[in-house]
């Protein structure tokens, strides 16, 4: 079931978000910080990142657009994206 965001706190919108992040990327606990980049720090592949996102999307109820993709390179912007776009937009 599809926890949406108005059921979470801030606090929980990023932990669940950084859950499906070290899930997805196969990251060990405590190795994923809000900075490192996807990419360059954990060799993730465009396709790991759109599964990310689309977790993200399913799961919490929020649709980031698709051109937003490349500029998603790491927690804090994927956290920022999420909010902005559940707050905000229906894009």
């Amino acid at each position: 079931m599809a926890a949406e965001m108005t059921d979470l706190s801030p606090t929980s919108v990023k932990e669940h978000i950084e859950e499906i992040v070290n899930q997805e990327l196969e990251l060990e606990e405590g190795e994923l910080t809000d900075e490192a980049d996807f990419v360059e720090v954990f060799e993730a592949d465009s396709l790991s990142l759109i599964t990310v996102v689309a977790r993200v999307e399913k799961e919490m109820g929020v649709k980031v657009p698709s051109e937003e993709l490349p500029e998603l390179t790491n927690l804090r912007l994927l956290h920022a994206a999420v909010v902005r776009h559940a707050e905000g937009s229906d894009a």
